[in-house]
């Protein structure tokens, strides 16, 4: 799989948000970059960085270091993008909505014919969540009607098909 530009960008701001692009387009080909240069040279402040650097360890995409500044006697950490990492991150986010793809269908499913919708599609609930609200959305109080799943049904499974394909 080759990772374009584009699709880092895509895939860390998915995860991290969109300031994440400036912070590992800042350590792309650096090792060991202090935080508070990362901060300074991506004009975000120290609180998002930190934030966005740990988001990105939490995916297992950055890494870091820390040592004790003899001066002051804080720790400060030093990072690294791991660009090799994205690649296993993608997999996992594919795996993660391919999963969560399975479970709706498998919940639209056990439940055919058994949603129920408002007239201005506020929200959707399955015959028990209808009951339990006497049959009126709580969002906007209209009726809600009986909804045919099976679209939904086929739609889901054309997902599910898409991810397996290019996975």
């Amino acid at each position: 799989m080759v990772l374009s530009t584009k699709r880092l960008h895509q895939v860390i701001s998915e995860v991290a948000g969109v300031d994440a692009i400036k912070v590992i387009s800042y350590l792309k080909d650096k090792k060991n970059v202090s935080e508070f240069i990362v901060a300074e040279k991506t004009k975000l402040d120290m609180q998002t960085t930190r934030h966005i650097l740990y988001v990105l360890h939490g995916y297992n995409v950055a890494s870091y270091i820390r040592k004790k500044d003899r001066e002051k006697g804080w720790y400060i950490s030093y990072w690294t993008f791991q660009r090799a990492k994205v690649k296993d991150l993608i997999l996992r986010l594919k795996r993660d909505k391919l999963d969560r793809l399975k479970e709706q269908l498998r919940r639209e499913e056990e439940n055919k014919g058994n949603f129920y919708i408002c007239q201005r599609a506020c929200a959707r609930f399955d015959f028990d969540q209808a009951f339990n609200l006497e049959f009126k959305c709580p969002e906007c109080g209209t009726i809600l009607n009986l909804q045919e799943n099976t679209k939904t049904i086929s739609n889901i499974k054309e997902k599910i098909k898409e991810l397996t394909v290019v996975a």
